[in-house]
This record gives structure tokens, C-alpha cells and sequence, in this order.
């Protein structure tokens, strides 16, 4: 012989006693997973992010926004990126801004003519040889650059 445990059969009983409902008897939810539009919401709530995250109006994670604002950067990464100026050098260079607080030291070639990329900060280094203000844009050199890292780390 079987040992239920008391849910166990307070569920049987249950099961049971609804078998002995009319057979009209309609169930309805009391919890509903949709949300409506909240009179406190922030107004940047259909603001499209970077990667186009947007909820439609009836969207159930929308309710994060009730009573604060959806907090949008409007400049993203790969603009403030492209705005960077591009740090001309006459050798090859290492790019490190800043040991626990940045990035490991990367070694750059700027042999090819060609703007080299630091992998871990995007930013741009070319050789004064190669380097044209009308094609790559504004720039610092690179004892500017040093000091600037400088004054991050300090």
C-alpha cells in the first residue's frame, strides 16, 4: 500500500470534487502577466536603445520603468570611438592606460600604412609617414597620449 503525503490527497479531493462542477462553470485567471501603460512611467520609456531594445505598450517588462525613468545613453560606444583622435607616432608604440584600472600593455605596429587599432581600447595610432589630417581626421601625438594616461592613472 501506497503513502500519500497530505497534499498529495488534499489535491486528489480537489481533482475530484471539480469533476462534480456543472459543466458550464467557467475558470478564469485571477493574475493577468500583461501590464498596461503606468501613469508613473519615465519618459524615455519607448526611447530606442543602441540595440534597439523597445517594448511594445503591453509588454510585461515594461513594469521595470514604473517609478523611475529607462536610462538611455545617447552616445554610444562605437561613436565616441570614432570621434577619438588618432594618436600619430613615429615608432612602433604600446598602448596601456592604466594597469587594474585599464588594460594590459599592447604592442602596436604602425609599419603598414594603415591605422592600427588597440584591441582592448579602440584607440587608433598611425606613423607619421602615413598619417593625413583630411583622411584620418584630427589627432594628438603620442607624448600627448602618454600624458594623458598619466593623468588617468593619477
Amino acid at each position: 500500500r501506497r503513502v500519500h503525503g497530505t497534499s498529495q490527497v488534499k489535491m486528489a479531493a480537489l481533482v475530484r470534487g471539480l469533476w462534480r462542477l456543472p459543466q458550464k462553470t467557467i475558470f478564469t485567471r485571477a493574475i493577468s502577466t500583461s501590464c498596461c501603460q503606468f501613469a508613473s512611467e519615465g519618459s524615455n520609456v519607448d526611447t530606442v536603445t543602441h540595440t534597439g531594445q523597445v517594448w511594445d505598450k503591453d509588454d510585461y517588462r515594461r513594469a521595470r520603468f514604473v517609478d523611475k525613468d529607462k536610462l538611455v545613453n545617447e552616445k554610444f560606444a562605437i561613436d565616441l570611438i570614432a570621434e577619438d583622435p588618432v594618436v600619430v607616432c613615429k615608432q612602433r608604440v604600446s598602448s596601456n592606460s592604466g594597469g587594474a584600472l585599464g588594460h594590459p600593455k599592447v604592442y602596436i605596429n604602425t609599419d603598414k600604412p594603415e591605422v592600427a587599432v588597440c584591441g582592448y581600447s579602440g584607440r587608433k595610432f598611425i606613423n607619421t609617414k602615413f598619417y593625413d589630417a583630411a583622411k584620418h581626421g584630427p589627432s594628438v601625438t603620442y607624448e600627448q597620449y602618454l600624458k594623458e594616461m598619466e593623468d588617468i592613472k593619477s
